[in-house]
């Protein structure tokens, strides 16, 4: 992934993976059919570490409000945190988008498993009286996940963007969300 982040999507090649990997072309081609299934498997990786620490989140004693707003830090720091790797992401997605291609189904399989905890959460913040009644926890989900994508596009398009200015943005709104 670093290989990725540093010289781009286009820019790597099995040579180049495989010498960043110590191993030979051969092997690759063994376990990676195409450079594509490498890059998959390199946003896997860092999505599963990442569905890891959602569990230790989810499974607190917290308040689901609480969970609900931990999960949001998780992922914006995820974010900052691999600022090379959302460009490269957002030059691949610019890439597909291009050739008229975008692999929806893949960003859906990655994307699930945090719109589904947001959901669930803020349903359980809504049954449990933090959220006022009537709360849409898709909704919710949503506009929140919409905020990770608008992070996500300032770090790749102007790199001007800020964690305290994105948790600002999330937390407008969950707070009017709290009874």
């Amino acid at each position: 992934m670093r290989l990725f982040a540093r010289l781009g999507y286009s820019a790597v090649n099995f040579g180049a993976i495989a010498k960043r990997c110590s191993v030979s072309r051969t092997l690759l081609y063994t376990y990676f059919k195409n450079k594509r299934a490498i890059f998959n498997e390199a946003i896997d990786e860092v999505t599963s570490r990442v569905e890891k620490k959602y569990a230790e989140v989810v499974h607190s004693s917290r308040s689901a409000d609480a969970k609900l707003r931990q999960i949001c830090m998780t992922v914006v720091a995820m974010l900052f945190d691999n600022r090379d790797f959302v460009c490269v992401i957002a030059d691949v997605l610019a890439a597909y988008r291009r050739k008229g291609a975008i692999p929806v189904e893949q960003i859906e399989r990655h994307t699930a498993g945090v719109r589904r905890i947001m959901s669930v959460l803020a349903g359980d913040a809504v049954r449990r009286g933090e959220y006022r009644r009537g709360t849409n926890p898709a909704k919710v989900s949503a506009l929140l996940y919409s905020q990770f994508e608008a992070a996500a596009m300032r770090i790749a398009i102007t790199g001007r963007a800020e964690v305290s200015e994105a948790m600002d943005m999330l937390d407008s709104i969950l707070a009017p969300l709290r009874a």
